[in-house]
């Protein structure tokens, strides 16, 4: 396996998802959970194509495209806010923004290997009040295609309006409008910010919709805050990881990591947002990267747990009493042959969300796995820690984390 040099005995194999009544979005997008920047926590509305190309060559230059965040999102604001549609319907980028046009815009960026993002909101007005989507949803899935974007982002701000099958009906229509276009474009959704309750979910919890969306936010807007932000979506995506799959995504919300948070709860965040196989838009300053952000953003071996093809999200399997010591667990699609036959592989994150060090225990048995592993450190460039038989314990700091990738072995 590319990346897995200890893995002598390493092959793939199929692993059968167990039939549900939930089902993807079938428009052969987001297989693996979307990566990419996204412009809204560092630049808000002040950006223009120049400044936006800027950060183009930064995703080269620091290893994030290398990486797999292949996407630079264009969050609200890119539209012309006066008069922004032509006389036949057809949005119109800000020409002070983007004077060469969008679709010059979006070729700057394939020449540089990245996809563009952009983004949108089902009512009339975005957020920040500049035009949106309400119907005009052909219209503009067809100027997107034009543009060859790969990604929507779809945005909740109708919120005067309490009918929820309006809501959802909106929702609805930019998706048949996007998969009318013959193109595999993403479409991401957040719904009601966890203001209304939604279809079959209460208030202060997303709902999932795989048949609405690729991925749709589970919770409100993340902050750099480790209990606040990072702890607080954690818990609201935990009772969702059945409605994962290759196509479909719990949204657990941009990435925070370099914006303000110890390096340590950086690299608890990664390591949760990653197991729970939420999309990884990052949203930090890329001019200004850290080594410790550039190193937690392109781990190689947390991403690969992300992106593992079989796209079960993690479970919480184990939880001390007073909720501080966690252990995360997900099946992988790879195996490994030992004597018995073949194995599953696990990706495994102890989480300590408390403000003392403490010892974690995560027994095998727990996620339905027996015999011996080899364990490898995810945080120490997968080198291996030794073979383990039953349980794995490790000393985890205060609002960290630690995560491993679990290989059966015959030893």
């Amino acid at each position: 396996m590319p990346g897995f040099k200890s893995l002598s005995l390493w092959m793939a194999v199929t692993v059968a998802v167990k039939s549900t009544d939930v089902v993807a979005l079938d428009n052969g997008a987001a297989l693996t959970p979307p990566m990419g920047w996204s412009t809204w926590n560092k630049l808000r509305c002040n950006f223009n194509a120049d400044r936006l190309l800027q950060e183009a060559d930064h995703m080269v230059s620091s290893g994030m495209l290398a990486a797999g965040y292949t996407t630079l999102n264009i969050d609200d604001c890119w539209m012309k806010k006066d008069s922004g549609r032509t006389a036949t319907g057809e949005i119109i980028p800000d020409p002070n923004k983007f004077p060469y046009g969008m679709k010059n815009f979006s070729d700057e960026l394939a020449v540089r290997g990245i996809g563009l993002g952009i983004y949108t909101a089902h009512g009339k007005l975005t957020c920040q009040k500049y035009p949106a989507s309400l119907g005009y949803e052909e219209i503009d899935a067809k100027t997107y295609a034009s543009w060859n974007v790969v990604y929507v982002k779809n945005d909740w701000c109708w919120r005067n309006e309490p009918n929820m099958t309006k809501h959802l009906n909106a929702f609805n229509a930019m998706r048949d409008a996007l998969n009318k276009t013959g193109r595999p474009i993403v479409h991401s959704i957040h719904w009601n910010y966890a203001d209304v309750a939604g279809p079959g979910c209460p208030r202060n919890i997303d709902c999932p919709l795989p048949n609405t969306a690729n991925m749709w936010r589970i919770g409100g807007d993340i902050r750099p805050n480790f209990e606040t932000g990072v702890l607080r979506l954690i818990d609201i995506d935990a009772p969702h990881a059945s409605q994962a799959r290759p196509g479909a995504w719990g949204d657990a919300d941009m990435l925070e990591v370099g914006n303000g948070m110890t390096v340590e709860q950086d690299q608890a965040h990664f390591s949760m947002w990653c197991i729970l196989a939420s999309p990884l838009v990052a949203g930090n300053d890329l001019s200004a990267m850290s080594v410790d952000t550039k190193r937690i953003l392109t781990n190689k071996w947390a991403i690969a747990v992300n992106q593992d093809p079989l796209g079960i999200q993690a479970s919480l399997v184990a939880n001390n009493s007073n909720n501080t010591a966690q252990v995360w667990s997900k099946r992988l699609s790879s195996a490994t042959a030992t004597e018995g036959g073949l194995h599953p592989e696990y990706a495994v994150v102890l989480l300590n969300r408390g403000t003392d060090p403490i010892e974690i225990i995560a027994n095998f048995s727990s996620f339905g796995a027996s015999g011996s592993f080899d364990v490898l450190d995810l945080w120490n460039d997968g080198k291996s820690i030794g073979i383990h038989s039953s349980s794995l314990a490790a000393s985890v700091g205060p609002t960290s984390a630690v995560m491993y990738r679990l290989i059966p072995s015959s030893a």
